[in-house]
């Protein structure tokens, strides 16, 4: 923006002082409309803070509910073991607290197969020169085509073509210094599973190791252990085991909604920062952004986050413990949530859903992204077009103070004239009333 100020007018008349202050009056006139642009941007700069501390208040408000959807989807359960080497469990939001006796008969193990031939150079022989090889492995048959007849590419295209069904592996089963490299294939499935590898002439693999199934029994059911490929077995609905080792641990699961608490409360103190931050900007004596539609689109998103209402056992916030006084406030019992637990948790965890699925969490994001949102977003949309506004007044600014030094310059100029000429007379009429003076005096003299 131009801000360059001529120096102040100098003449030789007498008249000098009155000249300057013609420009002084003419500029000051000129100079409103910038005084006035000045003021607009200033506003407008104001109401760009104001809305970017609101922005931060909104974002730190959609974290929280990010947050707490992190607790909702790590399961409101404490699960204990009387003996964790034997298994670990994952528990869900619908799985029914109690003991769960697990008796792991066999942790099972996996078969494995080796081929009968070797090479000293897996990247330049293979164990055969077929193109094509039939795989059974893992309970399946497979098509295997190697890109090139090494017996690196042989491993490659197993371990492509199976997708981890079954793993083959390099092993040297000789010395460093004169190697002696062998095929090796395992199954990812546990229990006596066939390992063959056909080149079309016959197997290439020596018999599979001895393998075993995973045997176990829950709450001493059934008589018969049951049987399972997987160390990942599903004992109940909602929960689920991993098996380690062999043996008997009770799974021991209760409820535990402290992290769910913890994570409401955070969200209470974003809800209220959040809601504080518009009080200040509303009324006559409000913020920078009093009257503006912004702050009207912003506290509805803030009344229909409070005012969601689900369909279950729980149908508010209140029926979680939040609720708000007579300022507006929002607080939290957290008793009372426990208690809403206690009754029935899966309608406490139906009711919070999580931010991409449903329920509390995902109206709530999505009544905020519909604000933040980069592109789309209330927030950002009303940043930009201040942010316009502002460049819009600079260039207007800047357009005026160029037509304002201009009309001092020409002023000057012509100010400047018009004092060398007045300069230039009053000159002249000292020169003649001093000779006049002198011709006077002479003639009186000579009397």
């Amino acid at each position: 923006m131009a801000t360059s100020a001529s120096s102040l007018f100098t003449g030789n008349s007498t008249y000098s002082q009155d000249f300057q202050q013609i420009i002084n009056r003419a500029v000051a006139i000129a100079s409103l409309p910038i005084d006035q642009l000045n003021n607009q941007k200033s506003a407008l700069t104001n109401q760009k803070n104001a809305l970017s501390a609101l922005s931060a208040s909104f974002s730190a408000l959609q974290a929280s509910l990010y947050s707490l959807g992190s607790s909702v989807n790590s399961g409101a359960f404490a699960v204990a073991y009387s003996d964790a080497s034997v298994a670990s469990a994952t528990v869900s939001s619908g799985a029914l607290p109690g003991t769960y006796a697990l008796e792991v008969v066999d942790a099972g193990s996996r078969a494995s197969a080796a081929s009968v031939a070797t090479v000293t150079d897996p990247d330049a022989a293979s164990i055969s020169s077929a193109a094509s090889f039939t795989l059974t492995a893992n309970g399946q048959q497979y098509t295997i085509t190697p890109a090139a007849n090494t017996l690196k590419s042989l491993a490659d295209a197993i371990n492509a073509t199976t997708q981890g069904a079954a793993q083959a592996t390099i092993v040297n089963i000789g010395s460093s210094s004169s190697p002696s490299y062998e095929l090796s294939i395992q199954n990812s499935k546990y229990g006596p599973l066939p390992i063959t590898l056909d080149d079309g002439s016959g197997n290439l693999l020596s018999a599979p190791t001895p393998a075993t199934s995973v045997e176990y029994r829950v709450n001493g059911q059934p008589g018969t252990p049951l049987i399972s490929d997987s160390r990942t077995l599903s004992i109940a609905p909602d929960i689920s085991v991993t098996v380690l080792e062999a043996g008997a641990t009770d799974i021991n699961i209760g409820q535990n909604t402290s992290s769910i608490a913890n994570a409401i409360s955070s969200f209470v103190t974003a809800y209220n920062a959040a809601n504080q931050a518009l009080a200040g900007q509303r009324g006559s004596s409000g913020g920078a952004l009093a009257g503006q539609s912004i702050i009207m689109t912003l506290s509805q998103a803030l009344r229909d986050i409070a005012n969601y209402a689900g369909s279950g056992s729980i149908q508010s916030i209140a029926d979680l413990g939040l609720t708000f006084d007579k300022t507006g406030t929002l607080s939290f019992d957290s008793s009372v949530l426990s208690d809403a637990a206690a009754r029935d948790l899966k309608g406490v965890m139906d009711f919070l859903g999580s931010p991409t699925t449903g329920g509390f969490l995902k109206a709530a994001t999505d009544t905020l992204n519909g604000l933040t949102d980069s592109t789309s977003g209330a927030i950002p949309l009303t940043l930009a077009s201040i942010g316009g506004q502002i460049t819009n007044t600079d260039n207007q600014i800047n357009e005026d103070q160029d037509r304002v030094d201009q009309l001092r310059q020409n002023l000057s100029a012509q100010m400047a004239a018009a004092d060398a000429l007045i300069a230039q007379m009053q000159q002249q009429v000292t020169y003649m009333t001093n000779l006049f003076a002198a011709m006077t005096a002479n003639q009186n003299a000579m009397k």
